[in-house]
């Protein structure tokens, strides 16, 4: 897609487009959500090779002892897609009753991990006996 394009898209100059592209002028989240819905990508893709940034050091001191915090980390595709169907479904008890599917999902998942891991395996060679 062309600068001109691009422009057309979310409304601005192509001189605005080259001022954002080669850093002249700052861009606020909110144009560069419009850019990425314009270019069809998430506006993750903007930031994938770009370490996450430090807030403070270190920040474990401030967790809680169950649950350490878990660095942010933007969404994929998949996630941003769920997200917008899940954010279109007006009925609550939908809501709660997907969320709930969701979590017997995992739940199913982890199960079935930890019956599969070598540690819970009888035998202890990581095969597995034949069910009859």
């Amino acid at each position: 897609m062309s600068q001109i394009e691009l422009a057309e898209k979310v409304g601005l100059s192509f001189q605005q487009i080259q001022k954002y592209e080669k850093g002249v002028t700052r861009i606020s989240v909110f144009r560069l959500q419009q850019i990425s819905e314009a270019l069809g990508v998430s506006i993750a893709s903007f930031f994938e090779n770009e370490p996450a940034p430090t807030v403070s050091e270190p920040t474990q001191q401030y967790a809680s002892q169950k649950r350490p915090l878990i660095p942010f980390q933007f969404p994929d595709k998949e996630e941003i897609v769920i997200l917008k169907l899940f954010r279109q479904i007006k009925n609550q008890k939908l809501r709660e009753s997907f969320l709930k599917q969701l979590r017997g999902i995992i739940e199913l998942q982890n199960e079935r991990r930890l019956r599969s891991s070598p540690e819970n395996n009888k035998r202890g060679d990581g095969s597995r006996k034949k069910r009859k």
